[in-house]
């Protein structure tokens, strides 16, 4: 297994319990990748890990919960109200529940009830038949809903602008594009309207989980061991890793969660990889990366809410600019679970931030940045600040402190491509171009990752359960 992320350890448990003997190769001194927590100044922070929906019972993600043995992790259910929307000031609420979504919208927008309940029949489909993508002979681009534009399909069924935005507030951050595949907005939103939770103690709490369970099953984890070659033994099949150490390791089967160019690059030339599909590998459009801000707040004066808060300020959602010169106007602002219900202890601002807002300084590391890169991280912190403080007016006076995150420290930390959040950009009129299969020109070697078929954390785990069963020949699901 290349990378020791969530998308790397969830193919390794997956294996493990199917009887493989598996190995993690992991990069970096921590493992979690996105999913990973650190502590400034004793405060417990977040990599990219803030809340999922569909884990509880009945729900959507709970069969891969089931799989992967997380159930009895501390997950807190957000409140029936799970995420406030202010667009351009007024405060809408989505809630939880297909029939409670509907009617409390409704309300607001009564001309668009017909609209909602046809969104809503088509989130039930994709809950009632998104596990058949894993099978093993599957194909999610066959899904008439991939093939469909989001923005297009809401200018058609929805007629007020203003209830299209807020129907954006629970996805803005994944990036808003013209060609984003209708299923994928609507399995994200799907998912969160089942149910909405945080995890006390972070994403660490959940590798913990998957180290303990692959370690148990006699699998082994090692840290710090970037690969930097793949090697073609005689019969054209890969037969070993390298890594920048110097350490050689020898499978029968290989599973990269890297980027799929970043993968594409650790192949040697070769007459099973073609120069096109390299090509393709590296012209592939990579979602937007995010800025983050990290509150540390004063003790005892902000009240916790159990619930996110989407604010959105710019003119069309689809397309605000998020580039270094550009104000910002959209921000989604995350609680993390304090140790007291009562107050909050830390909490995230973020905004979408693209690449071009940092390439002037790409070739600086962690650690090392010059003063100008320092000085624009602040501007757009206080711009954040500035617009969470308008809705959230408690926040004035109480934050003790604040560190930032742009898609530079991302690409530093988790090696994707461009800071990107979300791996590679979907695209409905282009899904044989976009949606990337687990196999490859090697019979042996295998993709995983958020970059294949859909993002976060439930797409990722799907895709782990995917390649696994092309490995394995079989639906691994079914032994539930």
């Amino acid at each position: 297994m290349i990378g020791g992320g969530f998308g790397g350890l969830t193919c390794a448990l997956a294996l493990a319990k199917a009887g493989r003997s598996v190995l993690v190769l992991e990069r970096a001194a921590v493992l979690g990748g996105a999913f990973q927590s650190f502590r400034r100044r004793g405060q417990l922070l977040d990599t990219g890990f803030h809340y999922v929906g569909g884990v509880g019972e009945g729900e959507v993600m709970r069969p891969l919960i089931r799989f992967f043995g997380l159930e009895d992790l501390p997950w807190q259910p957000l409140d029936d109200t799970f995420l406030d929307v202010f667009v351009k000031g007024r405060r809408y609420a989505l809630h939880r529940g297909y029939d409670h979504f509907v009617e409390t919208l409704a309300v607001e927008f009564p001309d668009d009830r017909d609209g909602l309940e046809d969104l809503v029949r088509l989130m039930r489909e994709i809950n009632e038949h998104i596990y058949e993508t894993v099978h093993p002979d599957a194909n999610v681009q066959s899904n008439q809903t991939m093939a469909v534009s989001a923005k297009n399909y809401l200018e058609t069924h929805i007629s007020s602008p203003e209830l299209r935005d807020v129907l954006c507030g629970q996805c803005f951050t994944t990036e808003l594009t013209d060609e984003l595949p209708l299923y994928s907005f609507l399995q994200s939103l799907n998912s969160f309207i089942q149910g909405s939770y945080r995890l006390k103690g972070g994403g660490d709490v959940l590798i913990r989980r998957l180290v303990e369970q692959i370690e148990a099953l006699g699998g082994r984890i090692l840290t710090g061991k970037a690969v930097c070659r793949l090697e073609i033994g005689d019969n054209g099949d890969i037969c070993a890793v390298v890594c920048e150490n110097g350490s050689i390791f020898a499978a029968d089967t290989f599973i990269s969660t890297l980027h799929p160019a970043l993968t594409t690059d650790l192949i040697p030339e070769c007459p099973q990889v073609r120069g096109i599909y390299r090509r393709r590998m590296h012209r592939l459009a990579n979602t937007v990366g995010m800025f983050t801000v990290q509150l540390a707040l004063k003790p005892d004066t902000v009240p916790y809410r159990n619930r996110n808060v989407g604010i959105l300020e710019s003119d069309d959602v689809w397309h605000t600019p998020c580039g270094k010169e550009d104000q910002v106007r959209n921000l989604l602002i995350h609680y993390n679970v304090p140790e007291s219900a009562d107050f909050a202890t830390n909490m995230d601002l973020l905004t979408p931030m693209d690449w071009e807002s940092v390439s002037d300084w790409e070739e600086s590391k962690v650690g090392h940045r010059s003063d100008d890169y320092k000085a624009f991280k602040q501007r757009k912190a206080k711009e954040c600040i500035a617009l969470a403080q308008r809705y959230i007016p408690e926040l004035q006076g109480n934050i003790e402190q604040y560190w930032t995150s742009t898609p530079l420290t991302y690409r530093d930390y988790t090696a994707i491509p461009q800071g990107s959040s979300f791996g590679v950009r979907k695209s409905c009129n282009n899904l044989i171009g976009t949606v990337i299969s687990p196999q490859t020109p090697f019979p042996n070697l295998f993709l995983a990752g958020q970059s294949l078929m859909l993002h976060g954390m439930l797409g990722t785990a799907m895709t782990s359960v995917k390649t696994c069963n092309l490995i394995c020949g079989r639906n691994l699901l079914e032994a539930l």
